[in-house]
């Protein structure tokens, strides 16, 4: 199914993240404690996981208050392509506080969810969900559900923001939450192409964007060479 969509995938520009988001061993203190992201957990396993414990009533709802954030913001997922702009896929869940953090971020940044809304075409998945859609793959809509997406980008937790090209392929794959300024900032590093002519498979576009916040106040320790 989709073998199309998987072959033409390249894996090791969705593991490079790790240079710059999850495998520094220089990571600032501030920045260790952003990045916390959680294994995705479907409802299904979780009840099969704690079958023996009485499940609490707001389990699957108590991270809720921000779904109009969603709903504002983010395009419908049924269909998921570019339409001529760079693509934000956002993977979350409703049990996830720092996929609650990042949406109470774009609540609370006007700046935030308008570049969301006007500068990209950005996706909402809601990894505890499988739902079907029209994925936009080499100037075609393919059919694919959220479990395939999640494999395709190699998404292991929550939340995880993709950033790609006009074409949609990732060029950006953030594992973790990312504060508003850091968010606005590679926002800025994809719209002025910063990425361009960079190799994706030896980290050269993480090195770039490490290098770009140094430069517009973003709080992280250069790798020393």
């Amino acid at each position: 199914m989709n073998t199309k969509l998987f072959s033409k995938i390249t894996i090791a520009s969705i593991i490079t993240a790790s240079i710059l988001f999850t495998g520094c061993g220089d990571k600032t203190d501030e920045a260790k404690k952003i990045v916390k992201p959680t294994i995705i957990k479907t409802e299904k396993e979780d009840t099969v996981a704690d079958k023996k414990v009485e499940p609490k009533k707001e389990a699957f709802s108590v991270y809720t208050k921000y779904d109009s954030v969603v709903q504002d913001v983010f395009k419908d997922v049924a269909k998921v392509a570019p339409d001529g702009k760079k693509m934000i896929l956002v993977f979350g869940t409703n049990t996830d506080p720092y996929s609650d953090r990042l949406k109470a971020d774009i609540q609370n940044s006007a700046d935030l969810s308008k570049r969301l809304k006007e500068e990209f075409s950005s996706y909402y998945f809601k990894a505890h969900e499988n739902l079907r859609h029209k994925q936009f793959h080499e100037g075609e809509l393919m059919d694919v559900d959220t479990k395939t997406m999640i494999a395709v980008y190699g998404v292991t937790a929550t939340p995880t923001i993709i950033f790609t090209d006009d074409n949609g392929k990732a060029v950006i794959v953030v594992p973790g939450y990312m504060p508003a300024k850091q968010f606005l900032v590679t926002m800025d590093f994809m719209a002025q192409g910063k990425w361009k002519g960079k190799d994706r498979k030896n980290g050269e576009i993480y090195e770039s964007l490490r290098d770009f916040y140094i430069a517009n106040g973003v709080d992280v320790k250069k790798k020393d060479k």
